[in-house]
């Protein structure tokens, strides 16, 4: 039998958040508190050969529950960024910046010249004899891409437990020798910094574990401009999956918060997106196999229909078939592509004509709303309604249908339909897709919401028909748009769409009632 976490005594008593300490009572609960609080989620850490460590939920988890607030282990520049502030991480301004007077580095102004986060490679780079030039401030600059390394080998130094927490995180270098990624690296980072740095205070084997781990354990974190990495201890233990139960949002000052868009069982593993849930099965495989060095096996990609939705999917070559072409499983992706009601064999150079085309159509493509609707009806031809590129060509055709209100208000009655239709249809599809895509989602519902309003704005000026069905849909949206942005902070867009939709939400419930 379990025993109580103070006095040891058998008991069945344990605490209800995490479900894993125990206590002979409320007295020496509270009394273990200010130790256990530290500790105190509703997940544990389990290991396997296959998965290494991952997170299983300990107890039921409630939709948008937060699991985990997470402090950042340490953060660092992108390892291909055009120049940052070393203090802040945010972008150099070529004409407004300063150089540090020690290093040479160049930081943003005076404010980040003191700061901490600068320091130790300050120093470093003070002992190579001279200071760092950088003149160029546009395009990714070859120096920062050993940056992050060097800012994480001199934690050895600087913080010896920030060093053995992260040094024991995975860096997959023997998958990761020898690849085309491993070799640039090498060359980069590997070799450069003993040489531009004159220092043999590294191994070559001890840099590129290093290169591993950032690259297999950071998280991109957008609060800076560009974003930044950052290593994140207990996440770095979530596991992938293209289909993931757990949502991630940031606070102002780069800390992670993990929760749940959805309900999630006991002893269910928790899981990320490694990779973008919007990009179709062989993007995903690929960014996956490039980035992490594996091959995704999750529900969703072994489900060649992703359930159900045909994202990947093509239109039926065979006169009058409805069915749609998809390959025959995961394993033939590249190979076998078939009709699942007539049973059609298409030849796998078609599918990647097709795809290559609708590819180089969309992305350098005018953004306007006539071209997104020319590029939609040219492709369904062949590429089915929920295809991943006719959605994104649907996504941005969203967006540009009245982008203010004032705009909206005197969108055309075809278009506003078109816009209702669609953010229903996207909205329906990535909530059973790509249910963690928050950002997204909370958009869509935002989109479709203002949508309604001015649709019921329309309806009530041309008929006596009273609009509050309508206007009650409406404020079923905003309110899905308020759960989905609940997290994300003012400094992004949603959180701007965040706080309209608060304003929105209480003026239609103050109209519905009145």
């Amino acid at each position: 039998m379990p025993t109580c976490a103070i006095c040891g005594i058998p008991t069945e008593h344990k605490c209800t958040n995490c479900n894993q300490t125990f206590y002979c009572g409320k007295v020496h609960q509270k009394q273990h508190w200010l130790t256990h609080k530290v500790d105190c989620r509703p997940f544990k850490v389990e290991h396997s050969d296959q998965l290494g460590r991952y997170l299983v939920a300990t107890r039921s988890i409630k939709p948008f529950e937060i699991i985990l607030k997470e402090a950042p282990l340490l953060c660092t520049p992108s390892q291909v960024t055009s120049p940052v502030c070393l203090g802040c991480l945010n972008g150099i301004e070529p004409s407004d910046y300063i150089d540090c007077e020690n290093c040479g580095w160049p930081l943003c102004g005076i404010e980040c010249k003191g700061k901490p986060e600068h320091e130790a490679e300050c120093e470093f780079t003070v002992k190579r004899g001279s200071k760092v030039s950088v003149k160029e401030f546009t395009n990714p600059h070859p120096l920062y891409q050993c940056m992050g390394t060097v800012r994480c080998l001199l934690l050895a130094k600087k913080d010896p437990e920030k060093w053995k927490v992260f040094s024991e995180l995975e860096s997959l270098e023997k998958l990761r020798r020898g690849s085309m990624q491993w070799k640039a690296d090498l060359e980069s980072i590997g070799k450069f910094i003993p040489r531009f740095f004159k220092t043999t205070d590294f191994s070559e084997d001890l840099i590129m574990k290093t290169v591993g781990i950032l690259q297999i354990n950071g998280h991109e974190v957008p609060v800076t401009d560009p974003p930044h990495v950052a290593i994140f201890k207990n996440a770095s233990f979530l596991e992938h999956s293209c289909h993931p139960n757990l949502a991630k949002s940031f606070t102002k000052d780069g800390h992670l918060i993990l929760w749940a868009p959805k309900a999630i069982k006991r002893n269910t593993h928790l899981s990320i997106c490694y990779s973008d849930a919007v990009w179709g099965t062989q993007e995903r495989q690929q960014h996956l196999m490039h980035t992490k060095i594996f091959k995704c096996e999750c529900e969703r990609c072994l489900d060649v229909t992703e359930f159900g939705t045909n994202y990947d999917g093509f239109k039926c070559t065979t006169p009058d078939c409805i069915g749609v072409i998809l390959p025959s499983s995961l394993k033939e992706w590249n190979s076998k592509w078939r009709c699942s009601t007539c049973g059609n064999h298409v030849d796998i150079s078609f599918i990647k004509d097709i795809l290559e085309k609708a590819g180089k159509d969309l992305n350098p493509m005018t953004r306007t709303a006539d071209n997104c609707i020319k590029y939609i009806q040219n492709y369904q031809k062949w590429l089915t309604n929920r295809h991943f590129y006719i959605c994104q060509a649907k996504i941005q055709l969203v967006q540009l249908i009245g982008t203010d209100p004032k705009e909206l208000m005197t969108v055309p009655e075809d278009k506003l339909n078109l816009k209702l239709e669609y953010c229903k249809e996207l909205l329906d599809l990535y909530e059973k897709l790509a249910p963690c895509e928050i950002r997204m989602l909370g958009t869509f519902c935002f989109e479709l919401h203002s949508a309604i309003a001015e649709h019921t704005r329309r309806v009530a000026l041309k008929t006596s028909l009273s609009p509050k069905n309508m206007l009650e849909e409406s404020l079923l949206y905003v309110d899905k748009c308020i759960n989905y942005l609940q997290h994300e902070c003012d400094i992004f867009v949603e959180g701007h769409i965040l706080k309209q939709a608060k304003i929105n939400r209480d003026a239609l419930r103050m109209v519905l009632v009145m």
